[in-house]
């Protein structure tokens, strides 16, 4: 080899290693590969059911997460309000919920409020208000013919809502059809609203709805079970609280139901909570069963 060809590859290594330093020091890298399986950072709300039905827009999901609720966020608590019969308003981070409302023709008065999801048990009109909280999205717990139960699963952020079927009367519906109980799971509080329950629960009823940290539960009988089977389905359920409902008041008077006085008879922790809202957290749940009773905020 010749003197010039040897000066000539060492000026053509020299300036590969000037090249390569260049390229290390101006922070030029290969892009980093996405692991398999490795999850997507997406915005948005989770907002999905399993089988399509009951389902929120992605529209509809984002808005809802502008009002309040995010996405594995833990509750801070729960906010509780008795508006009468079975219909209750649940606030969870800003994220509201209404029950089973009333038409007017109930006696409480005329529901106009703002919520973003309203629950359905069964369709009787004591029930079935929609146009309570217009725009709201609506989860009904029985098919359009009501002869069926939906298939509810819905997710919204950190609030799970799903259905049990169950039935308004002891005779498997024979007597007054089909009954969805709902349960509202946010962060580490389980909630279940048991709608016009008419029976008992079997085994199969209870491992679905254990554990239940607070219990909205019909005490009033005729249409529901009675005062002596709603304690029997507590016991059934060993829930933190109880929150009894539907039963007589003055704005039933006239409906063939028995008053509160007759579920609390014998019960000793009873704590009349008033009519203000009330909002609940894990750590202020009694360790051993307490009814709470709400009074009827006004209209």
């Amino acid at each position: 080899m010749s003197r010039n060809g040897f000066s000539f590859r060492i000026w053509c290594v020299f300036l590969a290693v000037l090249i390569m330093a260049g390229l290390i020091f101006t922070g030029c890298r290969p892009a980093a590969e996405k692991r398999s399986g490795e999850p997507e950072l997406k915005g948005g709300a989770s907002v999905t059911d399993e089988d399509g039905k009951n389902k929120l827009s992605e529209q509809e999901g984002n808005e809802m997460e502008q009002r309040g609720v995010e996405e594995g966020a833990l509750a801070k608590g729960v906010k509780l309000q008795y508006l009468g019969h079975a219909c209750f308003l649940i606030e969870i981070d800003g994220f509201r919920i209404l029950t089973d409302p009333y038409s007017p023709e109930t006696g409480y008065g005329t529901l106009d409020l703002q919520a973003e999801l309203i629950t359905v048990s069964h369709e009787h009109e004591d029930h079935n208000y929609t146009a309570a909280a217009p725009g709201a999205q609506v989860v009904r717990g029985l098919t359009p013919d009501a002869l069926g139960w939906e298939d509810v699963s819905l997710s919204v952020g950190n609030l799970h809502v799903t259905g049990l079927a169950t039935y308004h009367d002891g005779t498997a519906g024979k007597s007054r059809g089909r009954n969805t109980a709902f349960i509202f799971e946010t962060g580490d509080l389980r909630l279940v609203h048991l709608g016009d329950l008419g029976h008992l629960l079997n085994k199969g009823d209870i491992e679905r709805l254990r554990p239940v940290n607070i219990l909205f539960i019909p005490v009033g009988g005729y249409y529901t079970i009675d005062a002596r089977e709603a304690k029997q389905v507590v016991e059934q359920l060993a829930p933190a609280v109880v929150i009894p409902m539907h039963y007589k008041t003055r704005a039933t008077r006239n409906w063939p139901i028995a008053e509160l006085k007759l579920f609390l008879e014998g019960e000793k922790n009873v704590i009349n909570k008033g009519a203000k809202p009330l909002t609940v957290t894990r750590e202020e749940l009694p360790e051993s069963t307490e009814i709470w009773v709400m009074e009827p905020a006004k209209l």
